[in-house]
């Protein structure tokens, strides 16, 4: 095991690039000095509060139950990292770049008022979510980064709610107002996405397509209408 001593003097030699080193020997490293440092495939778990990591990078290393509280993390880069347990405590990761890192396998962002991790949400499905509260509050949230997954949970509820109830509720509403904004873009991806995602979960229903062909507007409306009668899932309502 390489020893604090000889991690220490490495970088204080000059050199900054660490592989394969685990730095997990029980001591502590807060307020050290790894400004530039480039770390790949080394094990971690250890404090590095009130240290310097400026321009630094992580890669492809084990971050797991990690201390970065109050550290100069300017620049600073974490690449394909499992980071089960990483604390960023006060620490300004505005400027942080911090891609593909997993938490127990599921890919997280950091949120930039807590500094907590969060599961990794793909801009649509956000937007979304703040379209649509009253899904974001239903929804589990574990795919969050497959858009077709959570465009088809969408449209479950919506078919359940649809045929359950007399009239239709905020989700619904807020729902056919959000397709009705994104089939304005006029996006053939956004288009299929929708198609496939929502609108092949309701032509089942007569019920369903009724309210559809009322909420939906203008061209979102001439889509779903041409789908519903040229697509793989067919209805003569």
């Amino acid at each position: 095991m390489t020893t604090k001593k000889e991690i220490l003097e490495h970088y204080q030699n000059g050199q900054r690039f660490y592989r394969n080193v685990d730095f997990g020997n029980g001591e502590t490293y807060a307020e050290s000095n790894f400004e530039e440092a480039i770390f790949e495939n080394c094990y971690f778990g250890v404090d590095f509060s009130n240290s310097n990591f400026r321009n630094a990078r992580f890669s492809d290393c084990n971050l797991k139950s990690t201390n970065f509280n109050n550290c100069d993390l300017i620049k600073t880069e974490f690449i394909n990292c499992l980071v089960e347990g990483i604390e960023f405590g006060k620490s300004d990761t505005s400027s942080l770049i911090f891609e593909n890192n997993t938490n127990f396998g599921t890919e997280v962002r950091i949120d930039a008022k807590t500094n907590k991790l969060t599961n990794f949400t793909l801009p649509l499905i956000a937007e979304l979510y703040e379209n649509i509260p009253d899904f974001e509050i239903l929804s589990d949230h574990l795919s969050d980064d497959l858009l077709y997954v959570v465009f088809g949970d969408l449209s479950l509820i919506l078919s359940e709610q649809i045929t359950e109830l007399k009239k239709p509720n905020k989700l619904i509403i807020d729902s056919f107002n959000f397709f009705n904004y994104l089939g304005a873009k006029n996006n053939k991806e956004i288009d299929n996405l929708l198609v496939v995602g929502i609108y092949e979960g309701l032509y089942w229903s007569k019920k369903c397509n009724d309210l559809s062909r009322e909420l939906l507007k203008e061209r979102t409306k001439e889509v779903y209408e041409y789908w519903m009668m040229n697509g793989n899932i067919k209805s003569d309502y």
